[in-house]
């Protein structure tokens, strides 16, 4: 009698436990609207001490680069978690950072694309590491990817990050933060005067909403930049929604997607090209199949619409640049079980990591770019594009600039039981609008 009496005391003791370890690992979901948030009122106070005065310099010069970062065969590939860290045994296509210099006497600013899921958080932090010996500061550097799921991984620290990319290789993010600079260093070193041109096409036929599955919310612009020189030297800088993701997940070659025929095609026509993931989150692809004869024909398609439209696009010479760093506070994550239950913090930071969040501002002329750190919805640009519109300014929005804080999707869509709206939706309910927001508030005070 003694020993069962035992047995249940023990059994009500694990419950006990069990019961104590699940309050703290499952907690509820916090729906506090943003506006009522100490993040947002610490963001905003940054924003509101920018200024924009200091825009304006000599004529703008342009200076523009690119350097393969194609590590060898057997690295791991990055973009699906169920590769398991599978590593790639071809190279179909080279990855490569692509840079563009800018300088107007006053200020200095480098933007930099890179052929890779994102740009990631170690190389990020290895780069502000190597920053100063080049005399660069980090707030002049504006990162950003293709976002192809079929380039190189090696880079992601954490569980999640090793889920995605395989295995870390701390030699393989030196080399790759030290081709970045390298980049930037021969970008700086091509500056010329340049005119500048802001150009956009319709690319509706390329793009789907794979959340809602309907045809109106869709980002469907493709954006450009087109510079010129006197020498007749020119080049391209264009962004689009959809996802590079044709390829199929289990196949071990290394590519960029579309994006990398895209520029190809580009440059038998300019001397230069570059190009940007823009608000992919919710944003695929259309294709007719996953291989590279539908790569293929999607990327040369996307450059022959850019190239038409750039005929018509009217180039000129522009005084203004200026980069900056906007930080981006963010609640506790919000990682969710069930409809109204989230890990807890301490857990996601164990499985993710923690990073510190910021948004990027590049203004050329009266083109406005902004880095985010996330999977940017398509369905959020249209009415940021036409606040900007209404200050007789141009917006490109880009993702994946040395940070993540996951998907970022409209909040009407945060019930659905999607990818984007469940497993990748790391900060709550209004993520979307507080985004929103935040680069309203940005672009309010991007031109005087």
């Amino acid at each position: 009698m003694s020993c069962v009496k035992n047995l249940l005391k023990r059994l009500f003791l694990l419950f006990c436990i069990l019961l104590l370890c699940q309050g703290c690992i499952v907690q509820k979901l916090d729906d506090t609207p943003f506006r009522k948030t100490a993040y947002f009122h610490k963001t905003q106070e940054q924003i509101n001490q920018f200024s924009v005065s200091n825009t304006v310099g000599d004529t703008l010069q342009v200076g523009w680069a690119k350097v393969n970062i194609t590590p060898p065969v057997g690295t791991p590939l990055a973009g699906y978690g169920k590769r398991r860290g599978m590593r790639y045994a071809a190279v179909h296509d080279s990855a490569w950072v692509r840079t563009f210099a800018f300088d107007n006497g006053t200020n200095k600013a480098y933007f930099v694309s890179l052929d890779m899921l994102i740009a990631p958080m170690s190389v990020a932090a290895e780069l502000e590491r190597q920053y100063a010996k080049s005399g660069i500061k980090p707030e002049q550097v504006y990162l950003s990817a293709t976002h192809t799921h079929t380039s190189f991984g090696g880079w992601g620290k954490k569980m999640a990050g090793r889920i995605m990319a395989g295995k870390y290789d701390k030699k393989l993010v030196t080399q790759t933060a030290q081709h970045i600079i390298k980049s930037i260093e021969q970008a700086r070193a091509d500056l010329r005067p340049a005119k500048i041109g802001y150009g956009s096409a319709n690319g509706a036929a390329f793009v789907r909403n794979r959340l809602t599955g309907t045809q109106a919310e869709r980002d469907t612009t493709i954006r450009f930049l087109k510079f010129a020189r006197p020498d007749g030297s020119r080049a391209i800088l264009c962004t689009f929604s959809a996802h590079p993701t044709i390829l199929p997940s289990m196949q071990p070659v290394l590519s960029g997607d579309y994006p990398g025929i895209l520029v190809q095609e580009l440059e038998t026509v300019y001397d230069f090209a570059a190009f940007s993931a823009g608000a992919v989150g919710s944003h695929s692809s259309v294709y007719n199949e996953g291989s590279f004869e539908s790569v293929a024909e999607v990327g040369q398609s996307i450059a022959s619409t850019i190239v038409e439209e750039a005929l018509n696009v009217q180039t000129a010479y522009t005084s203004s640049l200026l980069s900056s760093r906007v930080p981006l506070y963010l609640p506790d994550p919000q990682w969710r079980v069930g409809e109204d239950k989230k890990l807890s913090p301490a857990l996601f930071y164990t499985f993710f990591g923690r990073y510190d969040t910021y948004i990027n501002r590049l203004q050329i002329g009266n083109t406005i770019l902004l880095g985010v750190p996330a999977d940017f919805s398509g369905e959020l640009v249209p009415a940021l594009e036409a606040q900007a519109h209404q200050q007789n300014s141009n917006l490109m929005l880009t993702g994946f600039n040395g940070s993540y804080m996951g998907y970022v999707i409209p909040d009407k869509h945060y019930q659905l039981k999607k990818y984007e709206a469940r497993a990748m939706n790391f900060y709550g309910p209004y993520s979307g609008s507080y985004m929103s927001y935040i680069l309203s508030l940005i672009l309010d005070k991007s031109l005087p």
